[in-house]
């Protein structure tokens, strides 16, 4: 691409939804960007993902449903990314690739640096002590509620605040990170997924703080 193309090229964005790792979000939570050199997808909650050229093999059309489930997907070799990264258009996928190109984005990673079959990232026996300490703090609570049927208290409280910590803390600690994910994993494979948890765990924290304050849920005004 010549010297003169270059400097005519503009920037190319857009808004739609986004599909990363396990996360979805709808319109109109995502937004692309493209130049010549960067494809950021920007999420809300659940982060921003960046991808220079020699990081991504191909930009190709993908559809789920025509119309109401269709975009475009980034092939790419960003092992700290989650390996499915797939944004959602309003409009055709066919507009987005050619503003992607217009752009001057041109993909140049081979499609043999991607990588192929990782498996999920976090640890089974991680996943098996979550999963234990959960219910086993709902049990408690379900075990003394004396309402039928059993009613939240403070060890569901707990319970929340148990998978808000341990949501941001293996967001934010290399040691907790180690015992959480696989050997060679990397936690923002898991991002999207942490992100949203604390968020949605810490909003349900406060929630449940106000209503055992004033009185549980068995309160009756």
């Amino acid at each position: 691409m010549n010297r003169d193309r270059l400097q005519n090229l503009q920037p190319f964005t857009t808004t739609g939804g986004a599909h990363v790792g396990w996360m979805n979000a709808t319109w109109p939570l995502a937004q692309l960007l493209a130049t010549t050199d960067r494809l950021t997808i920007s999420i809300r909650l659940l982060g921003t993902y960046t991808f220079t050229p020699d990081q991504v093999s191909a930009v190709e059309r993908y559809t789920m449903i025509p119309v109401l489930g269709w975009g475009v997907q980034i092939r790419h070799c960003r092992t700290d990314y989650p390996q499915r990264v797939i944004f959602w258009s309003v409009g055709s996928p066919d507009t987005l690739l050619r503003g992607i190109r217009d752009a001057g984005f041109l993909p140049a990673a081979s499609s043999s640096e991607i990588p192929r079959g990782r498996g999920i990232a976090v640890r089974w026996s991680a996943i098996l002590v979550a999963v234990v300490v959960w219910n086993a703090l709902l049990l408690l609570d379900f075990s003394r509620s004396g309402s039928s049927p059993p009613q939240p208290g403070p060890f569901a409280l707990v319970a929340l605040l148990f998978a808000f910590a341990l949501s941001v803390g293996t967001l934010v600690s290399p040691r907790l990170q180690r015992l959480v994910l696989k050997p060679g994993r990397s936690v923002g494979e898991i991002s999207p997924f942490l992100r949203l948890l604390a968020f949605v765990s810490g909003i349900m924290v406060i929630v449940f703080s106000i209503i055992l304050a004033f009185g549980g849920f068995n309160h009756r005004v």
